[in-house]
Parts: structure tokens; sequence; C-alpha cells
């Protein structure tokens, strides 16, 4: 035996003016827990940390890829 279920019709959220849009953004900006100035630096460092790693190993990877078909697809017809 199948059983269904009826979903409940929530009520629709009447349309908000410009004011009351950001008093809510406000209200949940207070909400937010922000991070203290070590945890920022931290952050920060880790950020710095992880852009460099990538960015070698991307470059890296294209040198890599770049050299391979250099020396494979564009060898001026020598074999």
């Amino acid at each position: 035996m199948a059983v269904t279920t009826r979903r409940r019709e929530e009520p629709r959220a009447q349309p908000v003016g410009p004011g009351q849009f950001l008093r809510d953004v406000y209200d949940e900006l207070r909400k937010v827990v922000w991070p203290t100035a070590g945890e920022l630096y931290r952050y920060t460092l880790v950020v710095i940390f992880t852009v460099i790693l990538l960015g070698i190993f991307i470059g890296g990877t294209d040198y890599i890829l770049a050299e391979v078909a250099r020396r494979t697809l564009y060898n001026n017809g020598v074999h």
C-alpha cells in the first residue's frame, strides 16, 4: 500500500523594500563570528602559501607539457 503525504503550502513572503532588506542584512551580519587578528593572520598565510604552491605546480606542469609538445610535435620535421 502506497502512502502519500500532502505537502504543506508555506505562506508566501511579502515583497520587501530596500530598507527592510538592509535591516535584515545588518541583523544577519551581527550574528557572524568574525575571526580574531591572529586567526586572520594565519588564514592569510595559509591562502598565500596555497596560491604560491598551486602556482608553482601549474607553472611546472605547463612548462613540462610545453617542452614535450615542442620536442614531439614541433620539431621542424626532424625525427
